[in-house]
Protein backbone atom coordinates (compact mmCIF):
# COMPACT_ATOMS: atom_id res chain seq x y z
CA UNK A 1 0.00 0.00 0.00
CA UNK A 2 2.78 2.37 0.95
CA UNK A 3 4.68 1.41 -2.18
CA UNK A 4 1.66 2.27 -4.32
CA UNK A 5 1.33 5.66 -2.64
CA UNK A 6 4.98 6.43 -3.33
CA UNK A 7 4.56 5.54 -7.01
CA UNK A 8 1.49 7.73 -7.28
CA UNK A 9 3.29 10.65 -5.63
CA UNK A 10 6.23 10.33 -7.96
CA UNK A 11 3.89 10.16 -10.93
CA UNK A 12 2.16 13.33 -9.81
CA UNK A 13 5.50 15.08 -9.36
CA UNK A 14 6.64 14.05 -12.83
CA UNK A 15 3.37 15.17 -14.37
CA UNK A 16 3.56 18.50 -12.50
CA UNK A 17 7.10 19.11 -13.65
CA UNK A 18 6.11 18.22 -17.18
CA UNK A 19 3.14 20.58 -17.14
CA UNK A 20 5.32 23.36 -15.67
CA UNK A 21 7.86 22.86 -18.42
CA UNK A 22 5.12 22.97 -21.03
CA UNK A 23 3.74 26.15 -19.50
CA UNK A 24 7.20 27.77 -19.42
CA UNK A 25 7.85 26.72 -22.99
CA UNK A 26 4.48 28.10 -23.98
CA UNK A 27 5.23 31.45 -22.28
CA UNK A 28 8.58 31.65 -24.04
CA UNK A 29 6.99 30.94 -27.40
CA UNK A 30 4.35 33.62 -26.78
CA UNK A 31 6.98 36.22 -25.94
CA UNK A 32 9.14 35.31 -28.95
CA UNK A 33 6.18 35.28 -31.32
CA UNK A 34 5.03 38.70 -30.10
CA UNK A 35 8.54 40.11 -30.37
CA UNK A 36 8.95 38.85 -33.93
CA UNK A 37 5.57 40.15 -35.08
CA UNK A 38 6.14 43.48 -33.31
CA UNK A 39 9.59 44.08 -34.86
CA UNK A 40 8.36 43.05 -38.31
CA UNK A 41 5.45 45.44 -38.07
CA UNK A 42 7.75 48.29 -36.97
CA UNK A 43 10.04 47.63 -39.93
CA UNK A 44 7.11 47.51 -42.36
CA UNK A 45 5.78 50.82 -41.07
CA UNK A 46 9.18 52.36 -41.59
CA UNK A 47 9.47 51.09 -45.16
CA UNK A 48 5.86 51.62 -46.29
CA UNK A 49 5.66 54.00 -49.25
CA UNK A 50 2.56 53.26 -51.33
CA UNK A 51 -1.01 54.04 -50.28
CA UNK A 52 -1.83 50.32 -50.35
CA UNK A 53 1.00 49.49 -47.95
CA UNK A 54 -0.02 52.27 -45.59
CA UNK A 55 -3.68 51.14 -45.61
CA UNK A 56 -2.75 47.67 -44.31
CA UNK A 57 -0.88 48.92 -41.24
CA UNK A 58 -3.87 49.84 -38.97
CA UNK A 59 -5.47 46.42 -39.46
CA UNK A 60 -2.21 44.68 -38.63
CA UNK A 61 -1.80 46.74 -35.43
CA UNK A 62 -5.33 45.86 -34.36
CA UNK A 63 -4.70 42.19 -35.17
CA UNK A 64 -1.54 42.13 -33.07
CA UNK A 65 -3.33 43.78 -30.17
CA UNK A 66 -6.28 41.39 -30.36
CA UNK A 67 -4.13 38.26 -30.54
CA UNK A 68 -1.97 39.05 -27.52
CA UNK A 69 -4.33 40.98 -25.23
CA UNK A 70 -4.88 37.92 -23.03
CA UNK A 71 -1.10 37.67 -22.58
CA UNK A 72 -0.62 41.38 -21.82
CA UNK A 73 0.64 40.76 -18.29
CA UNK A 74 3.18 38.22 -19.52
CA UNK A 75 4.42 40.57 -22.26
CA UNK A 76 4.56 43.56 -19.91
CA UNK A 77 6.76 41.60 -17.54
CA UNK A 78 9.02 40.37 -20.34
CA UNK A 79 9.62 43.82 -21.84
CA UNK A 80 9.75 45.89 -18.63
CA UNK A 81 9.79 48.90 -18.27
CA UNK A 82 7.62 48.94 -21.38
CA UNK A 83 4.12 47.53 -21.10
CA UNK A 84 1.95 45.80 -23.67
CA UNK A 85 -0.26 48.89 -23.91
CA UNK A 86 2.63 51.34 -24.42
CA UNK A 87 4.16 49.10 -27.11
CA UNK A 88 0.92 49.01 -29.06
CA UNK A 89 0.67 52.79 -28.58
CA UNK A 90 4.20 53.21 -29.97
CA UNK A 91 3.16 51.36 -33.13
CA UNK A 92 0.21 53.67 -33.62
CA UNK A 93 2.38 56.75 -33.08
CA UNK A 94 4.95 55.43 -35.53
CA UNK A 95 2.21 54.83 -38.09
CA UNK A 96 0.90 58.38 -37.67
CA UNK A 97 4.35 59.85 -38.30
CA UNK A 98 4.93 57.57 -41.29
CA UNK A 99 1.57 58.53 -42.76
CA UNK A 100 2.39 62.23 -42.42
CA UNK A 101 5.81 61.77 -44.00
CA UNK A 102 4.36 59.68 -46.81
CA UNK A 103 1.81 62.39 -47.54
CA UNK A 104 4.57 65.00 -47.68
CA UNK A 105 6.64 62.87 -50.06
CA UNK A 106 3.69 62.38 -52.37
CA UNK A 107 2.97 66.13 -52.32
CA UNK A 108 6.58 66.75 -53.31
CA UNK A 109 6.40 64.36 -56.22
CA UNK A 110 6.10 67.06 -58.85
CA UNK A 111 8.91 69.07 -57.26
CA UNK A 112 11.18 66.02 -57.15
CA UNK A 113 10.50 65.40 -60.84
CA UNK A 114 11.50 68.99 -61.61
CA UNK A 115 14.66 68.64 -59.54
CA UNK A 116 15.59 65.47 -61.42
CA UNK A 117 15.34 67.38 -64.68
CA UNK A 118 17.38 70.21 -63.24
CA UNK A 119 20.04 67.76 -62.07
CA UNK A 120 20.30 66.32 -65.56
CA UNK A 121 20.79 69.79 -67.06
CA UNK A 122 23.38 70.68 -64.43
CA UNK A 123 25.31 67.50 -65.15
CA UNK A 124 25.46 68.31 -68.86
CA UNK A 125 26.67 71.85 -68.13
CA UNK A 126 29.28 70.51 -65.72
CA UNK A 127 30.68 68.25 -68.42
CA UNK A 128 30.96 71.24 -70.75
CA UNK A 129 32.84 73.26 -68.13
CA UNK A 130 35.16 70.33 -67.45
CA UNK A 131 36.09 70.16 -71.14
CA UNK A 132 36.69 73.92 -71.16
CA UNK A 133 38.84 73.61 -68.04
CA UNK A 134 41.03 70.96 -69.67
CA UNK A 135 41.57 73.20 -72.70
CA UNK A 136 42.47 76.23 -70.56
CA UNK A 137 44.90 74.23 -68.42
CA UNK A 138 46.63 72.90 -71.53
CA UNK A 139 47.05 76.45 -72.84
CA UNK A 140 48.37 77.66 -69.48
CA UNK A 141 51.04 74.96 -69.45
CA UNK A 142 52.20 76.12 -72.87
CA UNK A 143 55.15 78.54 -73.01
CA UNK A 144 54.09 80.16 -76.29
CA UNK A 145 51.74 82.80 -74.86
CA UNK A 146 52.60 86.33 -73.78
CA UNK A 147 52.16 87.79 -70.31
CA UNK A 148 48.91 89.47 -71.37
CA UNK A 149 47.61 86.18 -72.77
CA UNK A 150 48.52 84.41 -69.53
CA UNK A 151 46.59 87.00 -67.52
CA UNK A 152 43.56 86.43 -69.73
CA UNK A 153 43.88 82.64 -69.38
CA UNK A 154 44.11 83.02 -65.60
CA UNK A 155 40.95 85.13 -65.60
CA UNK A 156 39.01 82.68 -67.77
CA UNK A 157 40.15 79.65 -65.79
CA UNK A 158 39.28 81.30 -62.47
CA UNK A 159 35.80 82.07 -63.80
CA UNK A 160 35.50 78.47 -65.03
CA UNK A 161 36.41 77.03 -61.63
CA UNK A 162 33.96 79.34 -59.87
CA UNK A 163 31.19 78.31 -62.27
CA UNK A 164 31.94 74.62 -61.65
CA UNK A 165 31.84 75.20 -57.92
CA UNK A 166 28.41 76.85 -58.19
CA UNK A 167 27.11 74.04 -60.41
CA UNK A 168 28.23 71.31 -58.02
CA UNK A 169 26.59 73.21 -55.14
CA UNK A 170 23.35 73.39 -57.14
CA UNK A 171 23.54 69.66 -57.86
CA UNK A 172 23.99 68.91 -54.16
CA UNK A 173 20.95 71.05 -53.33
CA UNK A 174 18.90 69.20 -55.94
CA UNK A 175 19.83 65.86 -54.39
CA UNK A 176 19.35 66.76 -50.72
CA UNK A 177 16.30 69.03 -51.00
CA UNK A 178 13.65 66.27 -51.22
CA UNK A 179 15.05 64.62 -48.08
CA UNK A 180 15.27 67.72 -45.86
CA UNK A 181 18.20 69.06 -43.88
CA UNK A 182 18.05 66.72 -40.88
CA UNK A 183 19.45 63.45 -42.14
CA UNK A 184 19.20 61.87 -38.68
CA UNK A 185 15.42 62.06 -38.96
CA UNK A 186 15.41 59.96 -42.13
CA UNK A 187 14.56 56.29 -42.11
CA UNK A 188 17.20 53.77 -43.12
CA UNK A 189 15.41 53.33 -46.44
CA UNK A 190 15.48 57.08 -47.12
CA UNK A 191 19.16 57.29 -46.21
CA UNK A 192 19.83 54.42 -48.56
CA UNK A 193 17.93 56.18 -51.37
CA UNK A 194 19.90 59.37 -50.75
CA UNK A 195 23.19 57.48 -50.70
CA UNK A 196 22.35 55.72 -53.96
CA UNK A 197 21.59 59.04 -55.63
CA UNK A 198 24.90 60.46 -54.42
CA UNK A 199 26.69 57.39 -55.75
CA UNK A 200 24.83 57.46 -59.07
CA UNK A 201 25.83 61.08 -59.72
CA UNK A 202 29.39 60.38 -58.53
CA UNK A 203 28.92 63.36 -56.26
CA UNK A 204 31.79 62.76 -53.83
CA UNK A 205 34.28 62.61 -56.70
CA UNK A 206 32.76 65.71 -58.27
CA UNK A 207 33.18 67.63 -55.01
CA UNK A 208 36.78 66.43 -54.68
CA UNK A 209 37.42 67.41 -58.30
CA UNK A 210 36.66 71.06 -57.46
CA UNK A 211 39.54 71.06 -54.98
CA UNK A 212 41.80 69.15 -57.39
CA UNK A 213 41.01 71.65 -60.16
CA UNK A 214 42.36 74.44 -57.99
CA UNK A 215 45.50 72.42 -57.27
CA UNK A 216 46.06 71.98 -61.03
CA UNK A 217 45.51 75.70 -61.56
CA UNK A 218 48.07 76.65 -58.91
CA UNK A 219 50.59 74.25 -60.45
CA UNK A 220 50.05 75.49 -64.00
CA UNK A 221 50.32 79.26 -63.68
CA UNK A 222 52.20 82.17 -62.16
CA UNK A 223 50.03 84.44 -60.05
CA UNK A 224 50.19 88.10 -59.13
CA UNK A 225 49.50 89.54 -55.69
CA UNK A 226 45.98 90.75 -56.51
CA UNK A 227 45.00 87.25 -57.75
CA UNK A 228 45.20 85.71 -54.29
CA UNK A 229 42.25 87.57 -52.77
CA UNK A 230 39.80 85.74 -55.04
CA UNK A 231 41.57 82.39 -54.65
CA UNK A 232 41.67 82.51 -50.85
CA UNK A 233 38.00 83.55 -50.73
CA UNK A 234 37.08 80.65 -53.02
CA UNK A 235 38.99 78.20 -50.82
CA UNK A 236 37.30 79.43 -47.62
CA UNK A 237 33.79 79.19 -49.13
CA UNK A 238 34.44 75.67 -50.40
CA UNK A 239 35.89 74.56 -47.06
CA UNK A 240 32.93 75.95 -45.10
CA UNK A 241 30.37 74.32 -47.40
CA UNK A 242 32.14 70.99 -47.19
CA UNK A 243 32.37 71.16 -43.38
CA UNK A 244 28.58 71.51 -43.29
CA UNK A 245 28.08 68.70 -45.78
CA UNK A 246 30.62 66.06 -44.76
CA UNK A 247 28.63 64.29 -42.02
CA UNK A 248 25.46 64.19 -44.15
CA UNK A 249 27.30 62.63 -47.08
CA UNK A 250 29.04 60.07 -44.88
CA UNK A 251 25.78 59.10 -43.16
CA UNK A 252 23.94 58.63 -46.45
CA UNK A 253 26.76 56.66 -48.05
CA UNK A 254 27.15 54.51 -44.93
CA UNK A 255 23.46 53.58 -45.11
CA UNK A 256 23.87 52.55 -48.74
CA UNK A 257 26.89 50.44 -47.85
CA UNK A 258 25.02 48.77 -44.99
CA UNK A 259 22.09 47.96 -47.27
CA UNK A 260 24.39 46.53 -49.91
CA UNK A 261 26.20 44.41 -47.32
CA UNK A 262 22.89 43.11 -45.95
CA UNK A 263 21.86 42.07 -49.47
CA UNK A 264 25.22 40.41 -50.05
CA UNK A 265 26.45 42.97 -52.57
CA UNK A 266 30.04 44.10 -52.77
CA UNK A 267 33.20 42.75 -51.21
CA UNK A 268 35.28 43.90 -48.29
CA UNK A 269 37.21 46.43 -50.35
CA UNK A 270 34.03 48.10 -51.56
CA UNK A 271 32.61 48.31 -48.07
CA UNK A 272 35.80 49.58 -46.48
CA UNK A 273 36.12 52.34 -49.11
CA UNK A 274 32.69 53.65 -48.10
CA UNK A 275 33.35 53.83 -44.36
CA UNK A 276 34.46 57.44 -44.79
CA UNK A 277 33.71 58.50 -48.38
CA UNK A 278 34.34 62.12 -47.44
CA UNK A 279 38.02 61.27 -46.90
CA UNK A 280 38.53 61.70 -50.65
CA UNK A 281 37.36 65.31 -50.43
CA UNK A 282 39.30 65.90 -47.20
CA UNK A 283 42.52 64.78 -48.88
CA UNK A 284 41.92 66.99 -51.93
CA UNK A 285 41.06 69.96 -49.70
CA UNK A 286 44.25 69.48 -47.67
CA UNK A 287 46.35 69.40 -50.86
CA UNK A 288 44.60 72.54 -52.11
CA UNK A 289 45.41 74.35 -48.87
CA UNK A 290 49.03 73.20 -48.99
CA UNK A 291 49.53 74.39 -52.58
CA UNK A 292 47.75 77.69 -51.92
CA UNK A 293 49.81 78.38 -48.80
CA UNK A 294 53.09 77.57 -50.53
CA UNK A 295 52.33 79.79 -53.53
CA UNK A 296 50.96 82.63 -51.40
CA UNK A 297 53.73 82.92 -48.81
CA UNK A 298 56.50 82.36 -51.37
CA UNK A 299 55.05 85.16 -53.51
CA UNK A 300 54.81 87.47 -50.51
CA UNK A 301 58.38 86.68 -49.45
CA UNK A 302 59.61 87.59 -52.95
CA UNK A 303 58.27 91.13 -52.45
CA UNK A 304 60.98 91.70 -49.84
CA UNK A 305 63.83 89.81 -51.49
CA UNK A 306 63.25 91.49 -54.87
CA UNK A 307 63.74 94.90 -53.21
CA UNK A 308 66.79 93.78 -51.25
CA UNK A 309 65.06 94.13 -47.89
CA UNK A 310 66.27 91.59 -45.35
CA UNK A 311 63.53 90.13 -43.16
CA UNK A 312 63.25 86.87 -41.27
CA UNK A 313 62.04 84.10 -43.64
CA UNK A 314 58.39 83.13 -43.26
CA UNK A 315 56.07 80.47 -44.69
CA UNK A 316 52.80 80.95 -42.82
CA UNK A 317 50.74 83.58 -41.01
CA UNK A 318 52.46 83.14 -37.67
CA UNK A 319 55.99 83.42 -39.01
CA UNK A 320 55.01 86.37 -41.25
CA UNK A 321 53.70 88.31 -38.24
CA UNK A 322 56.84 87.49 -36.28
CA UNK A 323 59.05 88.60 -39.20
CA UNK A 324 57.32 91.98 -39.64
CA UNK A 325 57.36 92.70 -35.89
CA UNK A 326 61.03 91.75 -35.66
CA UNK A 327 61.86 94.16 -38.50
CA UNK A 328 59.88 96.99 -36.89
CA UNK A 329 61.56 96.43 -33.50
CA UNK A 330 64.99 96.38 -35.13
CA UNK A 331 64.24 99.58 -37.07
CA UNK A 332 63.21 101.39 -33.88
CA UNK A 333 66.35 100.46 -31.98
CA UNK A 334 68.93 100.78 -34.76
CA UNK A 335 67.54 103.78 -36.62
CA UNK A 336 68.18 102.06 -39.97
CA UNK A 337 66.72 103.39 -43.20
CA UNK A 338 63.22 101.91 -43.68
CA UNK A 339 62.38 103.71 -46.92
CA UNK A 340 62.43 100.60 -49.09
CA UNK A 341 60.39 98.60 -46.58
CA UNK A 342 57.71 101.25 -46.06
CA UNK A 343 57.55 103.21 -49.33
CA UNK A 344 58.37 100.50 -51.85
CA UNK A 345 56.94 97.34 -50.30
CA UNK A 346 54.40 97.86 -47.53
CA UNK A 347 52.36 100.83 -48.75
CA UNK A 348 52.24 100.26 -52.55
CA UNK A 349 52.37 96.44 -52.60
CA UNK A 350 51.28 94.75 -49.39
CA UNK A 351 48.64 97.22 -48.26
CA UNK A 352 47.30 97.65 -51.78
CA UNK A 353 47.59 94.24 -53.53
CA UNK A 354 48.07 91.65 -50.76
CA UNK A 355 45.78 93.08 -48.10
CA UNK A 356 42.47 91.43 -49.16
CA UNK A 357 44.04 87.96 -49.02
CA UNK A 358 45.97 88.63 -45.80
CA UNK A 359 42.80 89.79 -44.03
CA UNK A 360 41.08 86.43 -44.73
CA UNK A 361 40.49 84.31 -41.65
CA UNK A 362 42.46 81.41 -43.12
CA UNK A 363 45.49 83.71 -43.42
CA UNK A 364 46.15 86.55 -40.94
CA UNK A 365 42.67 87.84 -40.25
CA UNK A 366 41.60 91.48 -40.09
CA UNK A 367 42.64 92.11 -36.50
CA UNK A 368 46.19 90.84 -36.90
CA UNK A 369 46.67 92.68 -40.19
CA UNK A 370 45.47 95.93 -38.61
CA UNK A 371 47.93 95.38 -35.74
CA UNK A 372 50.85 94.86 -38.14
CA UNK A 373 49.85 97.86 -40.26
CA UNK A 374 49.79 100.03 -37.14
CA UNK A 375 53.28 98.83 -36.16
CA UNK A 376 54.65 99.65 -39.62
CA UNK A 377 53.01 103.08 -39.55
CA UNK A 378 55.02 103.91 -36.42
CA UNK A 379 58.39 103.52 -38.13
CA UNK A 380 56.97 105.38 -41.14
CA UNK A 381 56.22 108.42 -38.93
CA UNK A 382 59.55 108.26 -37.12
CA UNK A 383 61.58 108.35 -40.34
CA UNK A 384 62.64 111.95 -41.16
CA UNK A 385 62.52 112.75 -44.85
CA UNK A 386 64.92 115.59 -45.85
CA UNK A 387 63.11 115.93 -49.18
CA UNK A 388 60.24 117.54 -47.32
CA UNK A 389 62.63 120.19 -45.92
CA UNK A 390 64.01 120.80 -49.43
CA UNK A 391 60.52 121.27 -50.83
CA UNK A 392 59.55 123.62 -47.99
CA UNK A 393 62.68 125.75 -48.44
CA UNK A 394 62.04 126.02 -52.17
CA UNK A 395 58.44 127.06 -51.62
CA UNK A 396 59.44 129.65 -49.02
CA UNK A 397 62.09 131.07 -51.36
CA UNK A 398 59.57 131.46 -54.15
CA UNK A 399 57.11 133.14 -51.80
CA UNK A 400 59.73 135.55 -50.48
CA UNK A 401 60.89 136.50 -53.96
CA UNK A 402 57.31 137.09 -55.01
CA UNK A 403 56.62 139.13 -51.91
CA UNK A 404 59.69 141.26 -52.48
CA UNK A 405 58.66 142.06 -56.05
CA UNK A 406 55.15 142.95 -55.00
CA UNK A 407 56.01 145.09 -52.01
CA UNK A 408 59.18 146.95 -53.04
CA UNK A 409 58.80 150.74 -53.60
CA UNK A 410 59.83 152.16 -56.98
CA UNK A 411 62.79 154.62 -56.90
CA UNK A 412 62.00 158.33 -57.24
CA UNK A 413 63.38 159.93 -60.42
CA UNK A 414 65.20 163.31 -59.72
CA UNK A 415 64.42 165.83 -62.55
CA UNK A 416 67.02 168.63 -62.88
CA UNK A 417 65.34 172.02 -63.36
CA UNK A 418 67.51 174.33 -65.49
CA UNK A 419 68.58 177.58 -63.77
CA UNK A 420 67.31 180.62 -65.64
CA UNK A 421 70.05 182.82 -67.14
CA UNK A 422 70.75 186.19 -65.57
CA UNK A 423 70.00 189.19 -67.83
CA UNK A 424 72.94 191.18 -69.09
CA UNK A 425 73.43 194.53 -67.44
Amino acid sequence: MMKTSRVSLMTLLVIGAFLTAIAQQSDFEIKERFKQMYETLKSDIDSARTAEQMAQIPNRIRGLESEFTEHSALISGAFYPKTFETMIGDLRDQYALAQEKNTTIQAQGVRIFELEGQLSNLTAELERLTAERNDLLAKLRSTTHSLAEQRELNRRLTANLQAKDRLVSAMIDSIFLPFGKNIDALSSLEKDALGQKLAKTNMVSRIADIAQDNVRFLEATTLEAKDYGVLVDQYEKFRNRWNGLRDRVNAAMAATTATGAAKGKGGKDTQSSQVNPGAQVDAALAEWRQKLDHSFWAGLMSEFTSHGVLVQPFNDAKSFSASVRAYVDSAKTSGMDTKAFVDEIWIPRIDKDWRSALESESMLGKLEYASLDKAVSQIHKERFDWKIVFYIVNVLAIVLVGWWFLTRKPRRQHVTTPTPAKPNA
